[in-house]
């Protein structure tokens, strides 16, 4: 039986993350989808066909995606608790974000979400290393700032009591219906909603979120701001070709990002203005250190593109924090380049050392 993952990924290098330049920070329209959750394609510059909606394992649907993601993160959570998961709320927040992270090649081929249910236990840890690993080759700036989540997998051996609960939050999770929220190819589609963010919140007690000074912004709310401040506040701080209107490579910055609500909205406003996110420069910063990981597993999600800066720190007591993110990514993909050569070196190197093996078993 064929797996049919998807990990939106060509495996080809990701570009060096530029210099920041002196960022803006706004909050853009996004987009208000209030049926049923097969949303409208959206009017793009480049038109694909809308992709055929993947075929998942029966879900009661909701009414909106915000919603939806609303009753993901509650199926999540009392999955989590159920099984006495603890207090490593990283281990079933990162499971919801590998499981967005992926998608069903054939629209038509077997369900994924069945597929993924019916794997032994072996299989179904090898299949989320490999997910994060697999990301890790394209956006290894990313998925390093996501280390909190998916750092439990380094263990050689994960216990039983571990096992039963991430089965539990795995079948939650796609059981109310992750995958049509965030398995499309259309990075439109995939960025309707914010699953990560009500996981999250309803993973961790009012008592951690005080203690961080996190309060997260509702999807609703944002949507209101935007509806109110549109792109107003860039006319007179951007030069423009047309008022109110972004132009590629003009960089947008929230400094107390949170799972990156806000930076979606944006991307989704850009888009129904026939732009492509990618054409621009993001970063964010977030003294939490997995609302910081979520963020950085959304910017893929959400399709932003190259030169996404996600930053860990107080940007109160470190005003370099963007800057010194920046230097951190640099790093990062250097090491990830570095591996990538040695790789090709070992591949060389063995290649005619198969091929000499070959010829001696057909000569024996």
């Amino acid at each position: 039986m064929t797996q049919q993952l998807d990990l939106f990924a060509d495996l080809q290098p990701a570009p060096m993350p530029p210099q920041p330049k002196t960022p803006v920070t706004f909050a853009a329209k996004p987009s208000r989808s209030t049926t049923a959750p097969s949303p409208a394609p959206r009017p793009a510059k480049k038109q694909p066909s809308t992709p055929a909606r993947p075929r998942t394992i029966s879900v009661r649907p909701a009414s909106a995606p915000h919603a939806q993601a609303m009753q993901i993160g509650e199926a999540v959570a009392g999955a989590w608790h159920r099984q006495h998961g603890g207090n490593h709320v990283n281990v079933p927040i990162g499971i919801v974000a590998a499981l967005s992270l992926i998608g069903q090649k054939d629209p038509n081929g077997p369900d994924l979400a069945t597929q993924i249910l019916s794997l032994n236990d072996t299989n179904l840890i090898g299949m989320y290393r490999e997910i994060w690993s697999t990301h890790w080759f394209q956006r290894p700036d990313l998925i390093d700032r996501a280390r909190i989540l998916h750092e439990w997998l380094n263990d050689t051996d994960v216990d039983k009591n571990r096992i039963s609960a991430v089965r539990a939050v795995t079948e939650a999770a796609l059981k109310n219906g992750l995958l049509t929220l965030t398995g499309y190819a259309d990075p439109y589609l995939r960025s309707m909603t914010d699953v990560l963010s009500p996981v999250m919140i309803l993973l961790r007690s009012r008592g951690a979120q005080q203690g961080l000074g996190e309060f997260h912004t509702p999807a609703s709310v944002a949507e209101t701001m935007a509806e109110i401040m549109g792109f107003n506040t860039l006319d007179i701080m951007m030069t423009t070709t047309e008022a109110g209107q972004p132009q590629p490579g003009q960089h947008i910055h929230d400094p107390a990002g949170g799972s990156g609500g806000l930076l979606r909205a944006a991307a989704q406003n850009l888009r129904e203005k026939h732009l492509d996110p990618a054409d621009f420069q993001w970063s964010m910063c977030d003294i939490d250190e997995i609302a910081a990981a979520c963020a950085a597993v959304n910017a893929i999600i959400w399709g932003l593109g190259p030169r996404v800066t996600v930053a860990c720190a107080d940007i109160l007591t470190n005003p370099r924090a963007i800057e010194d993110a920046v230097e951190h990514a640099r790093a990062v993909i250097e090491h990830r380049n570095s591996v990538l050569g040695k790789a090709k070196v070992i591949a060389a190197i063995q290649r005619p050392q198969q091929l000499l093996n070959q010829a001696v078993e057909r000569a024996a």
